[in-house]
């Protein structure tokens, strides 16, 4: 019998937080300043869900050293004023879903390759941030030496929870939380938000896909109701945010 589930661990941009037109005009507007390039939005968003020294390094492995650290500077100078300017909204329908996962007892925790300076920017700017103020219940970029999709994050919320991963799902947006989680032996819930499809979520090894957050909360309930794992795991929706 498969273990109570606990805990729902959760990624933060494009899952808890609307933040790929952010990310996509901060990357734009350093290779531009940087660079010269006129960067494809679609090139960014094929890696949404890495870190960033590891978007850098992928999309353009040929830069120096000196290169790659002033184009993450100036990514991080525009993301940084543009969240300030209000960039930002919960994912629609995050916010009562949270209330509802945390009324019930459940564990919940941010396993996320955003630096932890930015990530509770984010939480903070978008009234996130009170689901998360425990010990440990934000796993940034500095937390681990790896990062998604490699398991170590996600290993590392488990730990400080004191869980197996059984007792977890990790919920998210992008192929690289679905293989991080699919690693770490934690089912993954794929999140269809504005990025990645279906099938995508689906190849890289998400148990179900669904829509929305009313969604995620009824896998939840579905998971919970009476070890209903397995048939939970069925269940889809065709929902939109």
């Amino acid at each position: 019998m498969a273990s109570p589930l606990r805990a729902v661990l959760l990624d933060l941009d494009g899952t808890l937080i609307d933040s790929a037109g952010l990310i996509v005009a901060s990357f734009r507007h350093a290779f531009r300043e940087v660079l010269g390039e006129d960067l494809a939005p679609e090139e960014v968003i094929r890696h949404l869900g890495r870190s960033l020294n590891d978007q850098i390094r992928i999309m353009r492995p040929q830069l120096d050293t000196d290169q790659a650290r002033r184009l993450m500077s100036v990514y991080l100078e525009h993301n940084h004023r543009t969240h300030d300017a209000g960039g930002l909204q919960p994912v629609p329908g995050s916010v009562p879903a949270l209330e509802r996962l945390q009324a019930q007892g459940l564990e919940l925790a941010i396993v996320t390759s955003k630096r932890e300076a930015m990530a509770w920017r984010g939480l903070e700017l978008t009234g996130l941030d009170r689901f998360f103020r425990a010990p440990g219940r934000v796993v940034a970029y500095e937390a681990t030496r790896r990062h998604k999709p490699h398991p170590e994050p996600l290993w590392r919320a488990l730990a400080t929870l004191g869980l197996d991963p059984g007792q977890a799902v990790y919920v998210g947006d992008s192929p690289f939380d679905m293989a991080a989680a699919r690693a770490a032996g934690i089912p993954a819930l794929g999140f269809r938000y504005n990025t990645f499809t279906e099938a995508d979520l689906q190849a890289a090894g998400a148990l179900t896909v669904v829509g929305s957050w009313p969604a995620v909360v009824a896998w939840v309930d579905a998971a919970r109701a009476g070890d209903g794992r397995e048939e939970a795991a069925t269940w889809d929706s065709t929902e939109q945010p």
